[in-house]
């Protein structure tokens, strides 16, 4: 049984993975257009298979979030309006939608792990590296404080977990997947950490 699901759990990443790839030429042009050409749009492609797994859905979070970036419209309207994204259901909608909110939430000077965990629990890491008096990624951690989250799975079952955790997280997976999608070039201007 424990053979069965390793084995199901590979097959699944290789999907993701295979379907982001499929995305990196749009990613990539999506987010030189907002950042440059020295932007590592790598981890954007990880972004993606970590919210969505490069599959245009709607709601994997029961909020209303749409399109492979997992984005709600209405948290996001007004920065979309003025970049007049109207639509984020469509892949290259959400392309476009991703990489303006993530412009609008790097502040220039901050390490990206800041800004993928804005994108991903709000400004509370902001909070917690002001209390820590660093930008530094342990010890924000060790200052948050923030409280459970609780999903009800398919099954019906309910799961728990810390917010803190699945915040902090997000910003490691994010570096470690991007990885897959080429040789990451992370520079002054964009370093992640």
């Amino acid at each position: 049984m424990r053979l069965l699901f390793i084995v199901t759990l590979l097959a699944v990443n290789l999907f993701a993975l295979e379907r982001c790839a499929l995305l990196t030429q749009k990613v990539r042009v999506a987010h030189f257009k907002e950042f440059g050409t020295s932007f590592p749009y790598q981890y954007a492609i990880a972004q993606l298979e970590q919210e969505s797994g490069c599959r245009a859905s709607i709601s994997n979070d029961g909020v209303g979030s749409q399109g492979v970036a997992q984005i709600t419209y209405r948290w996001w309207k007004n920065v979309l309006d003025k970049e007049g994204i109207t639509e984020i259901a469509s892949v290259q909608g959400s392309l476009r939608a991703q990489a303006a909110i993530m412009r609008y939430l790097h502040e220039q000077g901050r390490p990206l792990w800041v800004t993928y965990q804005r994108y991903n629990g709000g400004d509370w890491v902001l909070k917690e590296i002001r209390k820590a008096g660093a930008e530094n990624w342990a010890k924000a951690k060790a200052q948050c404080t923030r409280g459970d989250s609780h999903f009800t799975l398919k099954s019906g079952k309910i799961q728990t977990r810390n917010n803190c955790e699945i915040n902090y997280e997000y910003s490691q997976n994010i570096y470690t997947l991007g990885r897959q999608y080429g040789d990451v070039q992370d520079n002054s201007q964009f370093r992640y950490w």
